[in-house]
Parts: C-alpha cells; sequence; structure tokens
C-alpha cells in the first residue's frame, strides 16, 4: 500500500473502494485489460482487515441516522457493472471473510445480453494498443458520418482523468458521450468488431453476471444497487430518459426478489439535480459518485453525493 493510503487510516472516517474488473488479467486472454489482479485483491482485503473496520449498506445506513462517524476507521466495498469476476473470484473471498460488499450491475447487459458501451471502449482498448490509430479511425468515420473531425471536440473536455493518459481518455469521451448518440454506438460497435473480433452475444455471456448469479449473491448478505439500465451519462438525459433508467433496474430487481433498501452507484460518476429528485422520489437509501474522498462529518448528511475512492487509488 502506498504512503497515501497508510495516512487514511488515521483518519476516523468512512471509505468507500470502487472495484471494476477483478481477474487473474495477465493470463487472461486480455492481459492489457485495465483491470485489478485478483492476488493484488487479495492483498487489499488482508490489508483493509487489519486496519479498517468493515461495514455494510445497512451499517452506513445506521451511521446516517446517528449522525455520528465510528470511533474507527470503515470501509465498505462496492461493485460496478455486473461483471462475472465479481460472482466468480469476488463474492466467493468475501463469503470467507465474511465481508458484505454492494454490487451495481447495469440492467440492459443481463436482460438483453449485450455488451455495453463503456465495456465495448474498454476491450478496443486493450486490443490496440496504438492510441492515435483509433483516434484516426474514429476520425475517418466521423467525417463521412457527420462532416464533422475531432478538433472540435477537443476543447470540450473540461478535466482530465487521473489515471488515463489524454489519448485514451479523449477516445472513452468521444465515444462515451461527446459524440451524437447514433453516431458514437455506429463507430464503437465498428471498432468494437474489428478490434474484438468476438460475436457480442456470446461474449456477453461470458462478461456478465447473469440474475441467477446475482439473486444467489443477495441471498448471501451482499447488496445489490442500482446503476442505471444502460450505463449511460445520466446528467446528459431529460428527466423520462433518466427516470426510465432507474425504473427499469427497480423493475428487473423486484422481478427477481430484490425490494428493498436500494442504492446507487452513478455511472461515470454522472448526475444532476434530476437524478436527486428522482432518487428521493424512489426512496434511494444513498448514491455513490465518483469523486475521490471519505464520509466524514462535514459530508455525512450528504446521501445521494458520497464520494469514493477507486482501487487504482489504494495500489
Amino acid at each position: 500500500m502506498n504512503f497515501k493510503v497508510k495516512k487514511l487510516i488515521k483518519n476516523k472516517n468512512i471509505y468507500i473502494i470502487m472495484y471494476h474488473y477483478v481477474r487473474e488479467v495477465k493470463h487472461s486472454n486480455y492481459p492489457n485489460l485495465k483491470a485489478l489482479e485478483l492476488n493484488e485483491f487479495k492483498k487489499q482485503i488482508s490489508f483493509f482487515k487489519k486496519n479498517f473496520n468493515f461495514i455494510d449498506q445497512n451499517n452506513l445506513e445506521e451511521i446516517i441516522s446517528s449522525k455520528k462517524i465510528p470511533n474507527k476507521p470503515s470501509i465498505l466495498l462496492t461493485f460496478d457493472d455486473g461483471l462475472i469476476d465479481h460472482y466468480k473470484y469476488v463474492f466467493p473471498i468475501l463469503l470467507k471473510n465474511k465481508i458484505s460488499g454492494c454490487f451495481y450491475p447495469s440492467i440492459r447487459a443481463l436482460k438483453q445480453n449485450e455488451v455495453l458501451e463503456v465495456n465495448k471502449i474498454q476491450f478496443i482498448l486493450e486490443k490496440e494498443k496504438n492510441r492515435k490509430k483509433i483516434l484516426s479511425e474514429i476520425e475517418a468515420n466521423l467525417i463521412k458520418l457527420s462532416g464533422e473531425k475531432l478538433e472540435k471536440f477537443y476543447n470540450k473536455i473540461k478535466q482530465w482523468s487521473r489515471f488515463d493518459d489524454k489519448d485514451t481518455f479523449f477516445i472513452k469521451q468521444l465515444l462515451q458521450h461527446l459524440l451524437h448518440t447514433k453516431i458514437r454506438n455506429k463507430i464503437t460497435n465498428k471498432l468494437f468488431q474489428k478490434t474484438v473480433n468476438k460475436e457480442e452475444k456470446d461474449f456477453a455471456s461470458k462478461l456478465y453476471m447473469s440474475s441467477k448469479n446475482i439473486k444467489e449473491m443477495y441471498l448471501n448478505k451482499m447488496f445489490i444497487g442500482l446503476h442505471g439500465s444502460d450505463h449511460l451519462w445520466l446528467k446528459y438525459l431529460n428527466k423520462n430518459e433518466q427516470e426510465r433508467e432507474i425504473k427499469n433496474s427497480l423493475s428487473f430487481f423486484s422481478k427477481i426478489g430484490i425490494k428493498n433498501n436500494i442504492s446507487m452507484a452513478y455511472p461515470y460518476g454522472s448526475y444532476n439535480k434530476i437524478t436527486l429528485n428522482l432518487l428521493k422520489k424512489y426512496k434511494i437509501k444513498f448514491a455513490f459518485t465518483t469523486k475521490p474522498g471519505s464520509i466524514n462529518s462535514n459530508n455525512l448528511m450528504k446521501r445521494y453525493l458520497f464520494p469514493r475512492y477507486d482501487t487504482n487509488d489504494f495500489k
């Protein structure tokens, strides 16, 4: 663990940790995927057990109600996107260590057996290491589809990533939300077919958990929450579109027996005032952003704006 993490131990705050891929990535078919090695995850769990008090979603709700931060540094683990990694590798480790995590699947991947755009982009980047080549292909397709060039979109980025280089981050932003929906979907699908070259439904079936997996985890004291139906940037959607993202997820959960004590992790950390009002309307317990930081006495009552550290902050 780095020095920054060791300093956190001295603070009696609550730390929410965000995970995505957790697997034996170096020995997989996708060794360049930005993922946490399984052995590193095990090391993190050992470190957290020695230095933090593990809490679950119910504990966090009790802390909010009491308006009092615990005397010992506390930690809650969260896992986004409904990846098979979470069922195959993470779930057994949490059970063994008697830890309850929060899992946030996006519903379209489960119901329609489709690869989410966010994951298509990640595997495009895994397969094609030459970022300039990807940008060149995006621009060539963009010119054909709309006559536009990439230069106009570059200046729209107001804040760069603390983990990705500029070209990688620019590619992600272009294909996640900067380009028009239909255009970016066409370009992303074309790049995915060219670089990954896998049949989508078969690829999706091996990438994500099933509803059966999720139900099993729920019955074993794991918590399941909202991550949007389609994993979209919520702040760019209107009220009806945002409400559909929430309602579709709640409906799916209800059908498999998950009805109460639902929280949310914002896809991409994206939200706005509309999102916050909808969470109140649907009585969502609390929500996590992707802004790094801890829960302390100053922000404990801001239940829809809780910060989360990325697992990469703990390497």
